[in-house]
């Protein structure tokens, strides 16, 4: 792993004052990123992990200490194997709220490194669903959270059209295209 001084050792005590879904007391996160940092391959372990940290539309502040770490797995896997890593970053850039102060420029940095790996990954993407989320990757770790969520549920944006009864993916869209438009 890098030897990155601002992340946050994974056996320091401010680990059991972050949050996760469950609450306070991340700990068994870090004990999660050891084995993940011993073969980051073992998605499975990871899957179980990162719903932790986010889910339902909110990042919790363990996720922006684990991030750094992700980052650095993702570097280490081969390309095709690396997606969900960089989507699971993308999820947390586009339901952030306010990243506390002592884990910020380390989280800064780690999305910036995710950008470098996703903008790589897109030239060997193989799947339209895995583009759709690399690009709301893209888009999240850029700032656009609203063009990431877009992309994200793209599936469910649905409402009935009142003059004809077509179901149709208008307001969010529209809200997005707008925003392009605008800058």
């Amino acid at each position: 792993m890098s030897d990155d001084p601002d992340r946050l050792p994974l056996d320091s005590p401010r680990w059991s004052r972050l949050w996760t879904r469950m609450g306070p007391g991340a700990y068994p996160v870090p004990q999660v990123l050891r084995a993940l940092g011993d073969d980051p391959s073992d998605l499975e372990l990871f899957r179980e992990m990162w719903s932790e940290i986010c889910a339902e539309e909110t990042t919790y502040d363990a996720a922006f200490a684990a991030v750094p770490y992700l980052m650095d797995f993702a570097g280490r896997l081969d390309p095709a194997d690396a997606d969900e890593y960089l989507i699971v970053a993308g999820l947390i850039a586009t339901y952030a709220s306010d990243v506390p102060s002592d884990l910020e420029p380390a989280y800064r940095t780690a999305m910036h490194r995710g950008l470098t790996l996703v903008l790589e990954r897109l030239e060997t993407c193989k799947t339209n669903a895995d583009l759709r989320y690399l690009l709301a990757s893209v888009a999240a770790m850029r700032g656009r959270t609203d063009l990431a969520e877009v992309l994200q549920d793209l599936d469910a944006i649905q409402e009935t059209c009142e003059s004809c009864g077509t179901v149709v993916h208008p307001s969010q869209l529209q809200a997005a295209v707008e925003r392009d438009r605008s800058s």
